[in-house]
């Protein structure tokens, strides 16, 4: 039964390639479209003075690095997806620890505001970095790095967690290395604009976006998201 259990947690066959499909791009999908209707709604930082999610609404991060919202939805929708798709028996204890495995991932994000020790990470890091004489090229790459370090452990804690199946080995860790790198691609996305003085968004998320940029929005947070996304289908875990 151990067994049975252990195998059903685990990687998503190749046979079953719809499961594998929700797997890998569901997330991307959600994360894009909660980024496009939140554009296309005017959902933006000076609409939510006074509500619960101003503090979040506000702030050195979220105004130069605002689609790293659209990577959160990603993660979560991720880890989700992992304690609800795999069948058996232990289905019923992952849904159990899934609001668990959602805090492990929140929490570094979003606490004490946006951005949490995620990007506050990078911004330390690559500070200091430029302090120490490395130009902003080097500089943003290596916080961006920092970063998706911090993401990628607590992403993987969490999925873990709402697996309930832990893998080890040189497979499992080339696999974990290789997810890293597409973070912190991810990362360097998310960074882009901020970094090359890009007005692809507008003034967002101060003021709303236009159409335009709600959808050039949409589009950077699918591009931040799909390597990530890729290396899921092919491995279905």
């Amino acid at each position: 039964m151990a067994e049975t259990r252990a195998t059903l947690a685990g990687p998503i066959g190749e046979a079953d390639a719809a499961a594998r499909a929700a797997l890998a791009w569901t997330p991307l999908v959600l994360a894009a479209g909660a980024t496009l209707v939140a554009g296309l709604a005017g959902l933006h930082a000076r609409g939510l003075i006074g509500t619960p999610l101003e503090p979040w609404a506000f702030g050195y991060f979220v105004e130069r690095f605002p689609l790293f919202a659209g990577l959160l939805v990603y993660a979560a929708a991720r880890v989700v997806l992992l304690a609800l798709i795999p069948p058996g028996p232990s289905r019923f204890l992952r849904l159990a620890l899934l609001s668990i495995a959602l805090a492990i991932l929140v929490l570094p994000a979003l606490y004490p505001t946006f951005g949490g020790v995620v990007i506050r990470a990078a911004y330390f890091t690559g500070g200091m970095a430029w302090l120490q004489s490395a130009p902003l090229a080097a500089a943003y790459p290596i916080g961006a790095f920092v970063s998706a370090s911090v993401f990628a452990a607590s992403l993987g804690l969490a999925a873990a967690l709402a697996r309930l199946a832990p893998a080890f080995g040189w497979r499992r860790l080339a696999d974990a290395a290789l997810r890293l790198l597409a973070l912190w691609f991810a990362a360097l996305v998310v960074a882009a604009q901020a970094a090359l003085g890009l007005s692809l968004l507008g003034e967002w998320p101060i003021w709303p976006l236009r159409p335009g940029e709600a959808v050039a929005a949409a589009l950077l947070v699918a591009l931040a998201a799909l390597p990530h996304a890729i290396l899921v289908a092919r491995t279905g875990r």
